[in-house]
């Protein structure tokens, strides 16, 4: 295991569980959800990230990564999507692909994927009917880094309503963790060539955070 591949380890890590200030040894294993969960949980899938260059009023350029995905409820009720996307990258960094997306970046994102039904990120917070006709499509936007990052975990949550209490290592006191999409990717190359990058896939599995 090379060095970036474990500060990677450590930086989920910190994703998966620091924000609820529960800290283990990557060693430990991730908390693991239910192998059947009788919780409800909505259909989940997504496209490969991709890079996007957007050029504001005055000519500077920045660069994004954005993921585009669909969420459907075939539950037995109709339930509110909250969703929470975090990316995390071999380099250290965080980033939250929330609904801060400016207008402009989006709108250019939707003319590039050529679907009609997307929705912005701040906008499909909202009630999940239960069907295929009122499934949502909407897409994750997170910057790209200015450092050299070989690799990527995308974390979604509000996916589920499975929820496990974790005790604090070192305080004892329990905090309440969420199922939660973990997608792997590797990015092979240099953040110099971004539009070349390739984005490879390299699992998803559910854990607790």
């Amino acid at each position: 295991m090379n060095r970036r591949h474990i500060l990677l380890q450590m930086v989920v890590w910190t994703v998966v569980v620091g924000a609820s200030g529960v800290w283990l040894s990557p060693a430990d294993g991730f908390p693991e959800p239910a192998v059947v969960s009788k919780a409800w949980a909505f259909e989940f899938s997504h496209g490969t990230p991709q890079p996007i260059a957007i050029v504001d009023g005055t000519g500077n350029t920045t660069w994004y990564w954005y993921m585009t995905y669909k969420v459907e409820n075939n539950t037995d009720a109709d339930r509110l999507f909250i969703p929470e996307i975090v990316v995390a990258n071999d380099s250290g960094e965080t980033a939250i692909a929330g609904g801060t997306v400016p207008v402009a970046v989006f709108n250019q994102i939707k003319e590039r994927v050529g679907n009609p039904l997307l929705i912005h990120p701040a906008l499909v917070i909202d009630l999940m009917r239960q069907g295929p006709d009122h499934a949502k499509e909407s897409v994750a936007v997170w910057p790209v880094s200015e450092q050299d990052v070989d690799q990527l975990t995308v974390f979604v949550s509000g996916l589920s309503g499975e929820t496990q209490q974790i005790p604090d290592p070192l305080t004892g006191e329990r905090v309440l963790m969420r199922r939660t999409l973990m997608i792997d990717y590797d990015t092979p190359g240099t953040s110099t060539a971004i539009q070349g990058q390739p984005v490879l896939a390299r699992g998803e599995r559910w854990i607790m955070r």
